[in-house]
């Protein structure tokens, strides 16, 4: 790595200083002697002649004192700006082999982008010889979708002080693009400015080809776990085929009702599943009575409304990131204590239920059943409205009416 020479930006004050006391010193000594020497000849010499012999004597003296205080000045300076600058010479170089140890790419930038050093990693990391590095800014070596953030890193960097942090691919001379992290801070010069920043980079292209595949597996697994959901919705459908296509139907009911209520993806999609699965407790349940086209007997009713608790215990031990299952055993709740199972005191239902529920009762209101016929749109909403705020939660209700004023519409079989 080269290192910058601050020979011409870092003055030796230092010996200056010293110079300079030790210079003021010699003034002051040399003033004494002039004044004192004069006197002393005055008093000890009575002729003119002898006088003119020690003034020549006194003056020579003084030009040898004089000669000998400048260089002693001159050998100071001389010799503490030897070993400054040896010191700094054996720094820079100690600097360097630390860089060029470094296995991280790092560089040194100018304000306006321009690449003002470098270490070994970078010429193999980048592929670029030296030569070629000495005539490049960041813009050429940063991928062009990332110039910008690292463009601007920089300039807050020189703004601020304070070291920033950037993503960008590093463009070799190959052409491949190598995701790296930039850590970045500032260098001054002698004064305190800053006139450079340092930057290091740390290599995430495994990381992210590593985060890449576990989103497509995440993907895949998410493709299978709704083509499992949609069988057994299927399943359940097949039992009952007077209720075909219900599942399908208040899934989408319940999506348009959590839009409308603002649900963040989370709830949402632990929503659909469990609408897609509300009625898989009806496995449990004999084929005669699903299709029965009477009145249910007591016991038989008593069977039916079990298929709620026996979907939560179908679905229970199933890992869902949702909770689907506790979705499933409410969604015949009601807010008033009433449905099944009835809730205890202070038990809170879940929000997904609440709408789940209110879908479950506007599509079965709205289809035919083996025991009476279609009842409409406007009996359902006419339902869900006279229980609002007791059977059914007022605010899913509001947003439930809201879905079929804007033209909400089942999908077909």
């Amino acid at each position: 790595m080269r290192v910058h020479d601050d020979d011409k930006r870092s003055p030796v004050r230092q010996p200056v200083v010293e110079a300079t006391l030790v210079a003021a010193g010699y003034a002051l000594l040399a003033l004494v002697y002039v004044v004192l020497s004069d006197q002393v000849v005055a008093m000890v010499a009575a002729d003119p002649e002898t006088i003119t012999r020690l003034g020549t004597i006194k003056g020579g003296a003084f030009v040898a004192v004089t000669s000998a205080g400048l260089f002693a000045i001159w050998f100071l300076l001389a010799r503490r700006t030897g070993r400054e600058r040896a010191s700094r010479i054996a720094t820079q170089r100690r600097l360097q082999d630390l860089g060029d140890a470094v296995p991280n790419p790092l560089l040194v930038i100018a304000p306006d982008g321009r690449l003002l050093d470098w270490n070994a990693a970078l010429v193999t990391v980048g592929g670029y010889g030296s030569d070629r590095l000495a005539g490049m800014t960041v813009a050429e070596l940063a991928h062009r979708e990332d110039v910008e953030p690292v463009v601007e890193a920089i300039a807050r960097i020189v703004e601020t002080g304070l070291p920033e942090r950037a993503d960008a691919r590093l463009v070799t001379a190959g052409g491949a693009a190598l995701y790296h992290r930039w850590h970045g801070a500032a260098l001054r010069d002698g004064r305190g400015r800053i006139d450079a920043v340092a930057v290091v980079g740390v290599d995430l292209t495994d990381l992210m080809s590593m985060q890449d595949q576990l989103h497509r597996s995440l993907l895949d697994a998410r493709q299978v776990l709704r083509q499992t959901v949609d069988a057994l919705a299927m399943a359940v459908e097949k039992r009952d085929p007077f209720t075909s296509g219900h599942e399908r139907r208040v899934a989408a009911l319940s999506m348009a009702i959590a839009d409308s209520m603002g649900l963040p993806a989370e709830e949402r999609d632990g929503l659909e599943y469990a609408a897609l699965l509300h009625d898989i407790g009806n496995l449990a349940i004999p084929s005669d009575i699903l299709t029965k086209p009477g009145r249910l007997t007591p016991s038989e009713r008593e069977l039916v409304q079990a298929h709620a608790g026996d979907g939560y215990e179908i679905l229970a031990p199933v890992g869902f990131p949702w909770p689907v299952a506790e979705i499933i055993r409410q969604h015949h709740s009601r807010p008033d204590g009433s449905g099944y199972p009835k809730v205890a005191e202070g038990e809170f239902i879940l929000r997904e239920a609440l709408i789940l529920g209110v879908a479950d009762v506007v599509e079965a209101m709205c289809s035919h059943r083996p025991y009476r016929p279609a009842l409409g749109v406007d009996a359902a909403l006419a339902e869900i409205r006279d229980g609002s705020g007791t059977r059914y939660d007022d605010q899913v209700v509001a947003a439930c009416d809201r879905v079929f004023s804007d033209g909400f519409e089942f999908p077909s079989a």
